[in-house]
């Protein structure tokens, strides 16, 4: 790479050149805490909703991928769970138990498919509908938060990534979790891992990071943003701002047009969410998957 060339982030996804995501997920024992209600009314954990949304997630990404001849392999997905140990670990299920990166083919071939009933609002009235879900990862609440060993890995996965995929868009890593790693000695350790992460660099930009701090506090959600004085007085918001990536432009304009922003007057723009609800946690995902929207369709059907 020209390091004096500015990173324009413009490399279409493609079978050739494809992406890769890499969520991050706290399954420390605070997940068990409360994180809203569903649609009954009864309470449901952190780690049930965060788990409901991933699992919506990667759906959405097979979608995505669906042409008519099957699932195009656009994308190379990984999830690195922390907390159901003292160790992270990738923490797929079933077939796909053990591996690290996998094809977006892959994911869809091993979907743990089930039918349930959910509630629906027609017209007014509830009804019950019968749907077909789609799942790869189960609630987990455990131990501890060992963030910056899942960072820390998920750096040394993405240097494998990278090193086979050089020209490609550069991966984006979603972290979710709802407290601060406790396998560090101090706040700056965990930033220079993330740096460390966020230095990989194809020929198209660096890895982007994204971070996302879930509770059902009611305090306000900050999503997306430019300046440290958007975030509440606490150390632990700033922290999570400097480990966050300024997010290119193409993701600046979705998200100044989602959020009602100005974007001439919007110098910058942090992947992060703080005091994320249920609701901000789902359109953070879509928002930071978004890159999916702008497969090349034409190099897949010119192959």
């Amino acid at each position: 790479m020209d390091f004096n060339q500015k990173p324009n982030y413009s490399q279409e996804i493609s079978s050739s050149t494809p992406g890769a995501i890499l969520f991050l997920v706290d399954q420390s024992r605070s997940m068990n805490k409360p994180f809203g209600t569903n649609a009954s009314g009864q309470p449901v954990k952190r780690a049930e909703v965060v788990a409901e949304a991933l699992n919506n997630t990667l759906a959405e990404l097979v979608n995505r991928c669906t042409r008519d001849e099957g699932v195009s392999d656009y994308f190379e997905v990984g999830v690195i769970g922390y907390g159901r140990n003292s160790r992270p670990e990738f923490c797929w299920e079933g077939p796909l138990k053990g591996r690290r990166m996998v094809s977006i083919s892959e994911v869809a071939k091993h979907a743990h498919v089930e039918q349930k009933t959910i509630e629906t609002e027609v017209r007014g009235t509830i009804v019950n509908e019968t749907v077909s879900v789609s799942s790869w990862l189960s609630p987990v609440a455990g131990e501890s938060t060992p963030m910056n060993g899942a960072i820390n890995m998920a750096r040394q996965t993405l240097e494998e990534w990278i090193y086979r995929n050089p020209k490609c868009f550069p991966p984006i890593v979603i972290n979710i979790t709802d407290g601060m790693a406790n396998d560090v000695s101090s706040a700056n350790e965990l930033i220079m891992s993330t740096k460390r992460l966020t230095d990989l660099t194809t020929t198209d930009g660096q890895v982007l990071l994204i971070n996302c701090h879930i509770t059902d506090e009611n305090d306000t959600t900050v999503t997306f943003p430019w300046s440290k004085m958007e975030l509440p007085d606490e150390d632990y918001a700033r922290i999570l701002f400097e480990m966050s990536s300024d997010m290119p432009e193409r993701y600046k304009a979705i998200i100044c047009e989602i959020f009602d922003r100005d974007q001439s007057q919007t110098p910058i723009v942090k992947g992060m969410a703080f005091n994320a609800d249920a609701t901000a946690l789902v359109k953070l995902l879509d928002i930071g998957t978004r890159q999916a929207f702008v497969i090349n369709t034409a190099s897949h059907a010119a192959e």
